[in-house]
């Protein structure tokens, strides 16, 4: 589970940067509402969660005049980096030329600042983030020349950018700073703030953050993001707190229903010790085509018989091993199916998979299955034969296997022979008192049978 997180965090961070970056600001006091226009600063109420927006007071500030000759340079840059006409396409290699030709012998703060700020957008578009990183760090010490609102900006997309590195402790660190400058935290943002902290692996505060998040776009009336439940389901697992992961996993097949999600619902009923539910998730993955390896059907087929529904477990079975071939067809597959059909009764189809699973084994077990069936199908003789195999073989109940001999000797009216077995049958107390009726029954038999044969 850790790993695949780790691979979706990865992707977040990602996909957030790409995000904040789709709209570059023009100049130091353009950055406010550049990226996040519905992003409220310094306004009041405070989101109750791991991770709070302080709304702190921020002196107000005056940064320096930026001279007409660098403004120019600066604005030429900019049109670089954002042309005015959509056509055209951002130059960010034109932007760092441009800025780099300006020279820095007598700059004041607000000047530095419009070189380090679009440089390091210009950095970022280039997915050059190491010195997209640099400048924005270099920006942000010039506070408290540079405008509050900017600043605040520049912290977001440098967390961004951190995460975008594979970095997340420094990526936590840099948006724990731009809580400093917001009065409310987005549901997306508190997503955010809990893939950083499950990468540092504080899974307590990922916990509450990723909470936060679907609380807040559930109370907007809006279904969260598949990658957020996910991640919330991931947590309540390595928690092992079951019953809030069968919540999550239930929003996921209501919202986003895919086959794996109820085959995860299933193991998680399993490990509820709830046997009746985990098998009707289960049926359900079966249903939509999301069980396809070996393993994952015969444990359907397995829990099926465990419910008393041989039926569909032979069905099961049958499709998996002939019509789809995803089930191999070697001797422990085929005397499970023959073992169902038999709970089924379904007796010739029985009998039929334990001749095949007999030919593929040498198991004294599996041969007096098959010993069994023919008994059950009246084929005497050959219940003899293959019960006596099993013996010889080596089976867990030799009781079985002398009453399963001692019957078929008694149908074919071999009464002193069904004595015998039935006498090695009770030797067993799990049989013992079965055989003796059956013993008394045999010597009844044979005192008629030769009765009757003295009269004649």
């Amino acid at each position: 589970m850790k790993r695949a997180l780790h691979k979706v965090c990865g992707l977040i961070n990602k996909t957030c940067l790409a995000t904040l970056l789709v709209a570059t600001p023009a100049i130091v006091g353009f950055v406010a509402n550049a990226i996040n226009p519905e992003q409220n600063l310094f306004t009041s109420g405070i989101a109750q969660a791991q991770v709070k927006a302080k709304n702190k007071q921020f002196e107000k500030r005056t940064p320096p005049a930026v001279s007409e000759s660098v403004g120019k340079k600066v604005q030429e840059a900019y049109e670089f980096l954002q042309p005015a006409d959509p056509k055209n396409k951002p130059q960010p290699q034109k932007v760092i030329q441009v800025l780099s030709a300006i020279p820095t012998a007598k700059l004041n703060p607000s000047e530095y600042a419009n070189i380090y700020q679009l440089s390091a957008y210009a950095y970022a578009q280039q997915e050059n983030y190491p010195k997209a990183i640099e400048f924005f760090n270099k920006y942000i010490a010039l506070s408290p020349n540079i405008q509050v609102a900017a600043e605040a900006q520049a912290y977001q997309v440098l967390g961004q950018l951190y995460g975008a590195t594979e970095n997340p402790k420094k990526a936590l660190e840099t948006m724990l700073k731009w809580t400093d400058y917001v009065a409310e935290i987005k549901p997306e943002q508190y997503y955010l703030f809990s893939s950083l902290y499950y990468q540092v692996e504080d899974k307590n505060n990922a916990l509450l953050n990723i909470n936060e998040a679907v609380k807040l776009q559930e109370a907007a009336g809006k279904v969260p993001s598949e990658s957020w439940y996910n991640l919330q389901r991931g947590l309540y697992l390595d928690k092992e707190d079951y019953k809030n992961a069968k919540v999550v996993i239930e929003k996921l097949i209501t919202h986003y229903s895919k086959p794996s999600y109820w085959k995860t619902l299933s193991q998680l009923y399993g490990m509820m010790d709830q046997p009746k539910q985990r098998l009707a998730a289960l049926e359900a993955c079966y249903m939509m085509g999301g069980l396809e390896g070996e393993k994952d059907l015969t444990t359907l087929a397995a829990l099926f018989w465990e419910q008393e529904a041989p039926y569909k477990a032979a069905k099961v079975m049958e499709k998996g091993i002939y019509t789809d071939k995803t089930i191999e067809a070697n001797a422990k597959n085929l005397k499970f199916l023959a073992d169902v059909l038999r709970n089924a009764r379904e007796d010739k189809k029985s009998l039929a998979e334990y001749e095949k699973a007999a030919q593929k084994s040498t198991d004294g077990d599996l041969i007096l299955g098959l010993a069994e069936m023919y008994m059950l199908n009246d084929k005497h003789k050959e219940a003899v034969k293959w019960a006596k195999e099993a013996i010889s073989k080596g089976v867990k109940r030799a009781d079985r296997a002398n009453m399963t001999i001692g019957q078929a000797e008694f149908e074919m009216k071999n009464y002193e022979s069904a004595i015998t077995y039935f006498e090695r049958a009770a030797k067993d107390e799990r049989s013992k008192r079965f055989a003796e009726q059956w013993k008394r029954a045999a010597e009844n038999q044979k005192k008629i049978a030769e009765i009757a044969k003295a009269s004649s």
